[in-house]
């Protein structure tokens, strides 16, 4: 029935407001469809409820909200990533954070993942943590990613950390 109405939607073309109106739906499996849907609306409200929706109990549709605020790459939606990154308690959902993050390249970004990335052992740090500080390309990293290219015996993590230190030149 959700596809159904999606469907309908796009046939009808929706405006931004009926997709907010559909993040914001009691409905679970509607809520799922329009954050995904939501991604073609590079719209203030649009991106204002898929920011809220990261809050939701559903951790499907945190991680579609995620992956939708990702692909529009909007700035706006740093702030509120970073702090759902601190309380996130799925995995799944913490790694779509930090694509987007890395994604959306915003410099706000780094401090908390640094964070992750001098906190966990060097074989241990997350490769997408590593591959968002490279994208961001913020000097602040230096440090960090020298540590894991000098440190880890892991030759992924190594690896990527010489691609992120030559992006930050």
């Amino acid at each position: 029935m959700t596809g159904l109405l999606v469907l309908v939607l796009a046939a009808c073309g929706p405006d931004a407001d009926q997709v907010v109106l559909g993040i914001r739906s009691d409905n679970p499996a509607v809520r799922e469809d329009m954050v995904e849907f939501a991604r073609k609306f590079d719209e203030p409200r649009v991106v204002g409820a898929l920011m809220q929706a990261i809050e939701d109990p559903s951790e499907a549709i945190r991680t579609k909200a995620v992956q939708s605020l990702a692909a529009l790459e909007h700035r706006g939606a740093t702030a509120p990533l970073v702090d759902r990154l601190a309380v996130e308690p799925s995995a799944d959902v913490r790694r779509e954070i930090v694509d987007a993050l890395g994604r959306i390249a915003d410099e706000r970004a780094v401090p908390p993942l640094l964070l992750v990335a001098e906190t966990s052992p060097p074989d241990e740090v997350p490769l997408n943590v590593i591959w968002a500080l490279g994208t961001i390309g913020d000097r602040r990293a230096l440090a960090a990613l020298t540590r894991l290219r000098e440190e880890a015996k892991d030759p992924y993590v190594v690896y990527n950390a010489n691609v992120a230190l030559r992006n930050l030149r």
